[in-house]
């Protein structure tokens, strides 16, 4: 199978793999520190990847600074934060708090680029701050610190985004992929806590295996693909999925249970951002981009 019908079953794997993420990684980060886990996942991932790094290396200081950069946001910042929080508050939370990021992303678009934000977005922006407001404000068996630390995750990963697109790296695919968990793993290489991962029962390696397999390597495959395939704002309109995925997942795994006040606070965020992102217009208007799928 070929062409849009392989890449919306592409993207509903997708959807699957990042959202049971937020349930894997919970586990996982409950019998690893949530640093060691950022490091064995991505040294790991390093690992996988060496066949395609060994044929696209980065030329000259400048790229390597770039690389250097992108792994130190986008995988040590925003994997610390995101480890953290799933420590420390439901995974739900975090799903839907990380659901900022897109908004986020608009914001330093327009901070950076000295314009004013259209009144959409700002529409947006408040119907998605009330949303968390009810979030965090009516959740009982979630954690202040927790939010917080996934409210952190969604501003790196915003920062990683904007970095990406002002510094260009001309690696592209899974050499990519590669020279940035590379990267990411040295940048929390000082604060190991040096627990013997080896040793570890299969309930902290086997999330290690998740992560590296289907939410890194084979998530981020069939997401290039997708993008290349329908383009990368219809691509886009699956992740809205992604933490209802993380909910179910949530109270069907490890019995977290959301209130209706708290549903509704997850449903503002999501309104938020599709107002934001112009979702109504995008559905009607973009067409499908082909090309030749990354890495």
């Amino acid at each position: 199978m070929t062409g849009r019908p392989a890449a919306v079953l592409g993207m509903a794997a997708v959807v699957l793999f990042w959202g049971m993420n937020y349930v894997v990684t919970k586990v996982g980060v409950s019998r690893l520190p949530p640093v060691d886990f950022v490091f064995w996942r991505f040294f790991g991932t390093t690992l996988v990847a060496i066949p395609w790094m060994a044929r696209h290396r980065p030329r000259g200081h400048q790229e390597w600074l770039r690389l250097a950069l992108l792994g130190l946001v986008g995988v040590s910042l925003y994997q610390w934060f995101f480890n953290t929080a799933l420590k420390l508050t439901l995974a739900a939370n975090v799903a839907f708090l990380f659901d900022l990021s897109p908004l986020l992303t608009l914001a330093g678009h327009r901070l950076l680029g000295g314009r004013p934000a259209r009144p959409v977005v700002l529409l947006g922006a408040v119907l998605a701050l009330l949303g968390v407001g009810l979030l965090v404000g009516t959740s009982t068996r979630g954690s202040l610190a927790g939010d917080g630390w996934a409210l952190a995750a969604a501003v790196a990963w915003a920062a990683f985004i904007l970095m990406t697109e002002r510094l260009r790296p001309t690696v592209r695919g899974a050499a990519l992929t590669g020279w940035m968990s590379a990267f990411g793993a040295v940048g929390v290489l000082p604060f190991l806590s040096g627990v013997p991962v080896w040793k570890m029962p299969p309930s902290a390696w086997l999330p290690l295996l998740y992560t590296i397999v289907f939410v890194t390597m084979l998530g981020l495959t069939f997401w290039q693909n997708a993008v290349a395939a329908m383009g990368g704002a219809r691509a886009s309109l699956f992740l809205y999925l992604v933490p209802v995925v993380a909910a179910t997942g949530g109270w069907l795994f490890l019995g977290e249970r959301m209130t209706w006040w708290q549903v509704s606070g997850a449903g503002l965020i999501l309104a938020g951002v599709a107002i934001a992102e112009d979702l109504g217009r995008r559905l009607r208007f973009v067409r499908p981009r082909t090309g030749k799928p990354a890495g």
